[in-house]
This record gives structure tokens, C-alpha cells and sequence, in this order.
């Protein structure tokens, strides 16, 4: 039987320690660069191939990121196109990176500490949460214990983050439905409980102001359900909106679903810009006009945060931010009233 050569061949060939052997292969500052190549050579010689997995226990990394991910009772997480694109951003930079995500669900009675347990116990090097609400205390716990974590499509002053510009987009679809002659604009918020919602209603009663239209707000939660509740009393209202926007595409798609049962012709009686720009906004009928939230964009730019900060590439806290677009589709016309 042929042994495989050892780190310590290595090490008697090049005339150093083993501990250098391990510094000089996964490239350590640490090490000059004329060492780094003689041990390299040496390595090259003997064919030795260093244990992947002794690298990282010596790095004291894992290479694994853990992607938490609400349990929701209802419904399985991956069913809602959010999180898909989401993952897609995080798989696609993990992988050029050299590390994995690993999903978490977040179930309700997960604790600060139950999360630090993860990266303690190297099970994951840091996290990346993806649906948080505004309460910020948890983090600040999270934080002080010196676990590496990234938000995404939320922030705070003291945590790393990234998340995008709600403005950008809802100008653009301001500046399109007044184009088009609409001047009562309903708008359909988000759950206030989050960063989000409570950013884009923020952004809608100043472009009111600003376009100088008549505007009307019904509270939300980002649901399709709430898109359809939130129609229905709008247009209980003597003078109903023209023109209705959401704080997300599932709430439009309730939107929708109201015009068709009462016989509201889309866009010809009522034009609708929903918010996400998710792939479904693409298989309904009429195609949706929509704000480009750039959520796939967002977990690739969360992601490579975090593996800088793991890597000591950047300082505490960080917070990243992208602009969000507008695409005009079918669910908009010129006003008719």
C-alpha cells in the first residue's frame, strides 16, 4: 500500500515547520512570499493535497453560512417566491466564494442564544436573517456576544445590513401614473411591524405631497388577502382611487382579484402598480406594472458582506445599500375619470 505523503514530508522537504506548511498553503499574511512558493513546490512534488477539513478546523471556519428562514404555520417557506430569490443570490455568491448556506428555520421559540450556539459550536460561521421585524433588541444581544450576522431588506444604525432605496422606484411609478392623468391614488400598506412597509408608506405620503394628488391609505400586511380587503374599502369611499399601489405584488395580486369579481376592468377603470417585481408578476393577467425591489441582488450583496466580515475584510457594522427601478407592463392606462 502506498502511503499519502504527509504535511510533515512536506515540511522536512521544504526545511520548515508543519505549522508553517499549514500558514504557506492557505496563503497567511503571515508568511513571506518566498517560503509560500518553496513550500509550495515542495507540496507539488510530493503530491500532497492538504485535508480540506483540517484546513478549516485549523481556521477554526466551517465555510458554511446559515440562511435563516421564518417557519410559517401556514404555509411551507420556499411556496412564496421571495425566499427562492433570496437563495438564489446567496447560492450564487456563496458558491464563487468557496462556502454553502445552510437553511435555519426560525421558529418562534429560537433564542439569541440558541443562534449563537450555531456559530459557537461550528455548525455555521455567521447568518444572514431574511425576514425581521423592527425590533431591534434581539441583534443588539446577537451582536454583543460576537456572532457575525447580516439583515437583509432591513437595517440599523449599529448592525450590518443591506437593503434597498424605496424612493428610486416609487418616483418613477409616481411620475407614471401622473403622466397618465390619475390624481386619486390609493395605497395599500405593508405590516408595519417591519422596516419595509413603514419605509415605502413614508415614501408614498411624501410623493403625495409632492405630485400633489389626493391620496388614501388602508393598512396592509404584504398579503394578497390584505390587497383585496384594502380594494374593497377604497372603493367603499364616495370618490375611489384611479390609480392603486401596494407595498407588494402579492397584495396587488389581491387587487386584482377584487377587480375581477366586481367587474373593474384592468387598466381600463383602474390601473395598479404593485411592488417586488417577483416572478409571478409575470403570469397574471393583466402582466403587472411594478417597483423593482432587487431582492436576488440584495442576498448576493448580503452574502458578500458577510464573508468579508468573516475574513476581516471590512469593519462593524456596514450598511449596504441599492436602488430600487420601475417597469411599466400592462396593469397601467391613461385615466379614464
Amino acid at each position: 500500500m502506498v502511503l499519502k505523503p504527509a504535511r510533515s514530508d512536506v515540511a522536512a522537504l521544504a526545511g520548515v515547520s508543519e505549522s508553517t506548511v499549514s500558514r504557506a498553503l492557505n496563503d497567511s499574511p503571515l508568511i513571506t512570499e518566498p517560503v509560500k512558493l518553496k513550500v509550495r513546490e515542495a507540496a507539488r512534488c510530493l503530491g500532497y493535497v492538504p485535508s480540506r477539513q483540517a484546513a478549516l478546523f485549523a481556521r477554526r471556519r466551517t465555510n458554511n453560512i446559515g440562511f435563516v428562514v421564518p417557519a410559517y404555520s401556514s404555509f411551507p417557506p420556499f411556496s412564496r417566491s421571495y425566499f427562492p430569490a433570496l437563495l438564489d443570490g446567496l447560492v450564487l455568491e456563496s458558491d464563487e466564494k468557496g462556502y454553502a448556506p445552510t437553511i435555519i428555520l426560525d421558529k418562534q421559540d429560537h433564542t439569541t442564544e440558541d443562534y449563537s450556539v450555531l456559530v459557537r459550536s461550528r455548525r455555521v460561521d455567521g447568518l444572514l436573517f431574511a425576514v425581521t421585524p423592527a425590533d431591534f433588541r434581539p441583534f443588539a444581544g446577537l451582536r454583543e456576544t460576537g456572532i457575525p450576522f447580516v439583515l437583509i431588506n432591513n437595517y440599523h444604525k449599529d448592525l450590518n445590513s443591506t437593503d434597498a432605496l424605496p424612493e428610486s422606484g416609487m418616483r418613477k411609478a409616481f411620475s407614471h401614473g401622473c403622466n397618465l392623468g390619475h390624481r386619486r391614488i390609493g395605497y395599500i400598506t405593508g405590516d408595519m411591524r417591519y422596516r419595509n412597509a413603514v419605509d415605502r408608506l413614508e415614501v408614498f405620503n411624501k410623493l403625495s405631497k409632492e405630485f400633489g394628488v389626493e391620496a388614501v391609505v388602508e393598512q396592509g400586511d404584504f398579503s394578497k388577502t390584505s390587497g383585496f380587503q384594502g380594494t374593497q374599502r377604497l372603493f367603499s369611499r364616495p370618490n375611489a382611487p384611479t390609480l392603486i399601489m401596494t407595498a407588494s405584488d402579492r397584495a396587488a395580486f389581491g387587487v386584482l382579484e377584487f377587480a375581477a369579481l366586481n367587474k373593474i376592468h384592468i387598466p381600463e377603470n383602474l390601473s395598479v402598480i404593485g411592488y417586488d417585481n417577483l416572478p409571478p408578476v409575470q403570469d397574471v393577467f393583466p402582466l403587472l406594472s411594478t417597483v423593482v425591489h432587487p431582492v436576488t441582488a440584495l442576498a448576493r450583496q448580503a452574502a458578500r458582506l458577510l464573508i468579508d466580515i468573516l475574513e476581516r475584510q471590512r469593519e462593524e457594522p456596514v450598511q449596504e445599500w441599492l436602488d430600487t427601478d420601475f417597469v411599466i407592463r400592462e396593469s397601467t392606462a391613461i385615466c379614464s375619470s
